[in-house]
């Protein structure tokens, strides 16, 4: 960084990335005005949200004395989190060795991976390695953890080794879970093997050179929700597109679709249940975030899903609480995104997506779809409330 001072440097960064990502939610709305001003809005604030992980990931980060950090929380969020995951993150270099230690909890699936290179130069960034808790014992739940990182071979470790590809490279910890009530997070510490301490000081140009990684990653972060989220309007309003998405969840397939529902309707998705270790469906806004799943049941995965009699399962999308169980909750939006997620699994049913007026909603579904009362609507959120704080806020 040359001809201006570090500080102006770094906020022409940001403004230009921040403008950015606000400009392309702007695109998605059009014309729209008045309520969906806040669309708008949502894509201003993701970007300062972009800008709290890209601090975090790639400013503050020091593959020779790394933190594992949560890449996203309640309010940091880019790539439209799970509502149902947690994710760490620590940057690596296969200069160093590491030990990952702790307990692995009980969240329904643990995946560990390696990715080469740095998502801050995403497309030359690839899954080198991973370890997940269906392929291996010691990852299964309940189980203390003791993992060497580093670039030597280690045959006597087996799997409790994990070999780093030569370079800067990407630690990534995933936690699905599907039952938010008992399923407990991960308590985990990375640290670099014989590192010294205190460490030395931070060198001349070592703050500036993780600067332009972090704006790098912003620019790649904006070009990729707005590759993705142009991809859900693509679909047709009846259904889903089932992609893979390069560099996500190892192992899963993603389902992208659109929704439109105006007070008075009420959107029917309906499918038969994947054969998957686990599934589930979520709503998004236009800037690629979750929406707010721990205020409202804007997600349910199949651990919470209620299945028709007939074997199918059917989620309703309105403004207003319908009654039944299955109800995803627009949150005020007219026009939003769903998405799915199969993880390891034998098919990949394709979801119908049905409009109905919302006063005839019931003649529409199986006269035994399960019902809910308002008071149990608001003893679930609450629920969902402490679940989301007690995995995602207990170790920021």
């Amino acid at each position: 960084m040359t001809g201006k001072p570090l500080s102006a440097e770094l906020t022409s960064m940001l403004h230009n990335s921040h403008t950015a990502f606000a400009d392309a939610v702007s695109n998605y709305c059009g014309e729209l005005d008045g309520e969906f001003a806040v669309y708008a809005e949502e894509g201003f604030r993701q970007a300062v949200r972009l800008s709290n992980a890209g601090h975090l990931m790639h400013l503050e980060a020091d593959p020779a004395y790394p933190l594992l950090i949560k890449m996203q929380s309640l309010q940091r969020q880019m790539m439209l989190p799970s509502a149902d995951a947690v994710y760490h993150f620590a940057s690596l270099h296969s200069d160093y060795s590491y030990r990952l230690v702790g307990q692995r909890g009980s969240a329904h699936l643990f995946q560990i991976a390696i990715y080469q290179g740095s998502s801050a130069r995403y497309p030359d960034f690839e899954l080198s390695c991973d370890r997940d808790s269906l392929s291996t014992k010691w990852l299964r739940p309940g189980r203390d953890i003791e993992l060497v990182l580093d670039a030597n071979k280690r045959p006597e470790l087996g799997e409790a080794h994990l070999l780093l590809p030569e370079g800067e490279c990407e630690l990534h910890i995933r936690q699905y879970y599907y039952d938010w009530d008992t399923e407990q997070a991960a308590s985990l510490w990375l640290e670099r093997e014989h590192a010294d301490y205190p460490p030395p000081s931070v060198s001349p140009g070592a703050i500036s050179a993780r600067a332009e990684q972090m704006n790098s990653w912003l620019r790649v972060q904006s070009a990729l929700a707005k590759q993705y989220v142009t991809s859900f309007f693509s679909t047709d309003a009846d259904t889903m597109n089932v992609i893979e998405i390069p560099g996500a969840f190892a192992g899963t397939r993603y389902l992208n679709g659109h929704f439109q529902c105006k007070a008075d309707d009420a959107v029917i998705l309906e499918v038969e249940p994947p054969y998957a270790v686990y599934w589930g469906f979520q709503l998004s806004n236009f800037a690629w975030e979750a929406l707010d799943y721990y205020r409202r049941q804007t997600s349910i995965n199949g651990h919470q899903a209620a299945i028709d009699s007939d074997g199918m399962f059917r989620a309703v999308i309105s403004q207003r609480d319908p009654g039944v169980a299955n109800w995803l909750d627009a949150g005020g939006r007219e026009i939003g995104l769903i998405s799915g997620r199969y993880f390891q699994s034998e098919n990949a049913p394709v979801p119908k997506l049905t409009r109905v007026p919302f006063a005839e909603l019931m003649t529409c579904l199986p006269k035994d779809t399960p019902r809910i009362t308002k008071m149990q609507r608001a003893e679930n959120i609450s629920e969902r409330w402490r679940s989301a704080h007690r995995r995602t806020c207990s170790d920021q």
